[in-house]
């Protein structure tokens, strides 16, 4: 491999280019008409109002298309030479091997090939991020070209920052006329004043859709820039990337993602193991990281009036809960206003903070009785369908007979509670707000018990997601099926874990290792994590001892920590269109460096 090679040979990069710079920071409406498994596992609504993820999506797909095309040209222009035996292509072809079986034996193909709604992480993104990773090992030979897509991803990831620092302080580009008319096709900007993403106060969503993927964005940016920053010569630069640093510091601390916070402290960790021979030697730049950090942390602290410090101290006493355990710990039943519901034949009983309501259906007319199954009053309003109970302990009770998808649903509304029914003359069961008849009782589940609320009620979902793993345990259910097997009708558990919302839909485990052993099964995520440690082995012996004094063994180490980072993150997060590629490019440079490393490795 040569360390220098002719600019123009660069264009080879351009899918790469493109994927690093534009993907993340595309923000643009497309309206997506919802039929089959996507409306069944959707919230109910016909059609989706997507910004974030479909246009990323298609972009992925041809960029990586693009990047195929290069690669052949490239392999052509030097008689097939760049293409050279690496172990780590096994645990690729086994990954896209998996993927592919898993979705033709998916249940729910049409998820499986091109993802879930507002995620779109099927078949082809899932082959996508490893096209453009295997193009990224082989491209990638030199320090121009790692220089070329790094130079690229840097300011991308300013533009970024800068959206997510003038989010923060109430300045949301997003909001004004300018930033809509990037956001919204000329149809629709007649509307541009109905537009308005709910996020509140000091939240950083940028481009990325969630503030727990700027959380994952930075806790890559972040150790990456930070290790320029330190080991970078030139003085321009340095104070170049001092700036860039600076930036990133301020969005992996403000963006409030305490996922972000853990995979990026996991990488500062791992950094300075790798330099602490040069931790004298550059204690001037240390210094200077340190202080940056503290002013930046006591600024947005005050921006924030103590949010970040509250959220440091929730983080704590989260690690505290998942480490100690607590015996005495309450059944979470008991501390939800829905103590039970359950149908038998005609009859339904309902327990809300210990008051009874029975209903029992008789031909056409129903009857409703207390504790004692004494009678209940009621006035029917025939032309809004409202039932009165006539009675002072059920005065809070809202109460609707309406149509539902051609059945007869009653609707039952207190407080948080919003309870379903089908009623038949002799039958009456219990449904979703979609009218989809469900069990709410056998709800399974693994670990966390008494831990569901751990990490911003991650313990909820991966003790409901974990059962999931065993039920096709080599292929999985197929590529971003997870929606549809996650048990959406745990009603009592989600009203614990979501502050009352009963029905909030779950669409992601948040744990990238979880996601991937749920959706495309066992041997895919042996096959990812095969992957992953080899590259993190490797780096280690490299940098470990590394003298640092050439761009690449820099760029190498700072990658080394990047992935770390992204990998730490991934612990609490999802793999999403918006990172995931930045990701993968960044482990596909990284293999590359190692290999151009590894002959001056000491």
């Amino acid at each position: 491999m040569n360390k220098y090679c002719k600019k123009d040979e660069g264009y080879h990069l351009i899918p790469l280019i493109l994927m690093v710079f534009i993907v993340p920071i595309i923000v643009r409406l497309k309206i997506i008409p919802l039929s089959g498994a996507r409306f069944e596992f959707w919230t109910g609504a016909k059609q989706v109002s997507d910004f974030f993820s479909y246009y990323k999506m298609v972009w992925i797909l041809g960029c990586s298309l693009l990047s195929i095309i290069m690669l052949m040209i490239k392999g052509y222009q030097q008689q097939y030479k760049i293409f050279r035996k690496s172990y780590y292509f096994i645990p690729i072809a086994v990954y896209s091997l998996v993927v592919i079986l898993s979705t033709l034996l998916s249940e729910y193909k049409d998820i499986s090939i091109w993802g879930f709604v507002d995620r779109y992480e099927g078949m082809f993104v899932l082959l996508a991020y490893m096209i453009i990773l295997l193009v990224t090992m082989i491209l990638v030979d030199s320090e121009y070209h790692v220089k070329f897509i790094l130079t690229t991803l840097i300011f991308s990831a300013i533009i970024i920052g800068t959206i997510g620092v003038f989010q923060y302080i109430g300045l949301d580009v997003f909001k004004t006329n300018f930033g809509k008319s990037f956001m919204l096709p000329s149809e629709f900007m007649r509307q541009a004043d109905k537009v308005e993403f709910k996020f509140g106060k000091n939240v950083i969503y940028s481009t990325l859709y969630h503030y727990n993927y700027v959380g994952s964005y930075m806790a890559m940016l972040f150790p990456l820039t930070l290790t320029i920053f330190i080991l970078i010569k030139n003085k321009k630069a340095k104070i170049f990337m001092c700036i860039v640093t600076t930036l990133m510091a301020i969005n992996w601390i403000a963006c409030n993602s305490r996922a972000g916070i853990i995979g990026g402290g996991i990488a500062l960790i791992v950094l300075l193991i790798m330099m602490r021979k040069y931790v004298k030697e550059k204690k001037k730049n240390f210094g200077i990281a340190v202080i940056i950090f503290i002013v930046v942390f006591v600024a947005l602290n005050l921006i924030s009036n103590g949010v970040l410090s509250s959220r440091i101290k929730t983080l704590s006493s989260e690690l505290k809960t998942a480490v100690i355990s607590d015996k005495k710990t309450e059944d979470f039943r008991n501390l939800i206003p829905l103590k039970d519901v359950k149908t038998k034949g005609n009859t339904a009983f309902i327990n809300i903070d210990n008051r009874i309501l029975n209903i029992e259906t008789r031909e056409a007319d129903m009857l409703f009785t207390d504790e004692s199954k004494k009678n209940i009053n009621i006035e029917n309003k025939s032309d809004t369908g409202k039932i009165i109970l006539k009675d002072e302990r059920y005065k809070n009770y809202d109460i609707t007979l309406a149509n539902m998808n051609g059945k007869n649903i009653l609707y039952i509304n207190k407080g948080n509670i919003k309870l379903y029914f089908e009623l038949k003359s002799k039958y009456i069961g219990i449904v979703d707000y979609k009218g989809k008849s469900i069990d709410i009782d056998n709800i399974q589940s693994f670990g966390f018990k008494g831990k569901e609320l751990l990490a911003s009620s991650r313990g909820y979902i991966w003790s409901r997601s974990l059962p999931l793993v065993k039920d096709k345990l080599l292929l999985g259910h197929g590529p971003d099926t997870f929606a549809a097997y996650f048990p959406q009708q745990d009603i009592k558990g989600k009203m614990y874990a979501y502050n009352g919302d009963m029905w909030q839909l779950v669409d992601k485990p948040h744990n990238l290792y979880l996601q991937t052993a749920i959706n495309t099964g066992l041997i895919s995520l042996i096959a990812m994590l095969a992957l992953f440690i080899m590259y993190l082995i490797k780096s280690f012996k490299i940098y470990y001892n590394s003298s640092f004094k050439d761009f690449n063994s820099i760029a190498g180490l700072g990658i080394f920590v990047a992935v770390v980072g992204y990998l730490g993150a991934a612990i609490f997060n999802d793999s999403v269109v918006s990172v995931a590629p930045v990701f993968w490019i960044l482990l596909g440079m990284g293999i590359s460096i190692n290999k151009i490393l590894t002959p001056k490795a000491i």
